[in-house]
């Protein structure tokens, strides 16, 4: 860790509470007091892809008909009364969810777009959500799940020879390293205002790169702007794929439901016991 000084738990809260609430932050924030020479190779990362694809693999079935909606993978007439013409094999769209909402644009939900715009008489949102949904209840959760997904893609899929630029490649797999650092500091369990459970989860020598503890914990507090491409389901690894000064997308991941962060605890928990307690490892919650 970049810095070693002494600081006690009502001085990080009090900073932490006083922090101006429009800040965003970004992957550079996070390597501020780095050398420029130091390097991130992808050793640094394993740990922690594996992880992800640990969550993804052991979330995805509970959160599949969830998950489908806000992909506009399910078919808009089971959406609608739960009525399709076409059989589940027949039909190009997958049929099984008890969600319901009438009121919803067909056009906005098959492509993601209507003509009408604001005139539409239908809804351009998912409204009932919190009625039928246990777990994926807003966009931010979406974002997250989507995150998880994409990392655990990035794990079996990523070409380092497709990011020729050396540069490219370091910002890379910074983006990934803080990516990941966010998920695993709002989803496991945790101690308040301790960055242990990041020691535990992801590589002790990448948290140790970034700036210093106190400074972490300010800094997870604030929303925080992530590559577009990260939350592209269809994008191809075998393409140059990644440029440094892409589009970003600001999450604040503070507006996550009790229900999302302990559905995800519980699975954290069994990662502990079936993958790192066996190694010594202890808790640090």
């Amino acid at each position: 860790m970049a810095s070693k000084k002494l600081i006690t738990t009502d001085a990080i809260t009090k900073k932490i509470n006083n922090l101006a609430i429009n800040k965003i932050t970004d992957t550079a924030h996070f390597y501020r007091e780095r050398s420029g020479k130091d390097k991130i190779n992808f050793a640094r990362l394993e740990k922690g892809l594996l992880l992800f694809i640990y969550l993804y693999e052991t979330a995805k079935n509970t959160l599949a008909s969830e998950i489908a909606l806000w992909d506009h993978r399910l078919c808009y007439y089971m959406i609608k009364d739960g009525k399709c013409t076409k059989t589940s094999d027949q039909c190009h769209r997958e049929h099984k969810t008890n969600y319901r909402q009438p009121n919803l644009c067909s056009s906005w939900y098959k492509t993601r777009s209507c003509t009408s715009n604001s005139k539409c008489k239908h809804s351009h949102q998912f409204e009932e959500v919190l009625k039928y949904h246990h777990y994926i209840r807003t966009e931010t959760e979406m974002n997250i799940y989507q995150l998880i997904r994409f990392i655990r893609n990035f794990a079996g899929h990523f070409i380092d020879s497709v990011i020729e630029d050396q540069n490219n490649q370091q910002n890379l797999y910074k983006d990934i390293v803080i990516t990941m650092v966010h998920i695993v500091h709002y989803l496991s369990r945790k101690k308040i205002n301790s960055i242990e459970h990041l020691n535990l989860f992801l590589e002790a020598t990448t948290i140790n790169q970034l700036i210093s503890e106190q400074d972490l914990l300010i800094e997870l507090g604030n929303p925080y702007e992530i590559p577009e491409v990260f939350f592209d389901l269809n994008m191809n690894f075998n393409t140059h794929w990644y440029r440094f000064n892409g589009d970003k997308r600001c999450i604040n991941f503070q507006q996550l439901s009790k229900e999302f962060v302990e559905f995800f605890n519980t699975i954290f928990v069994e990662f502990y016991e079936g993958r790192l307690k066996s190694r010594g490892a202890k808790a640090p919650w």
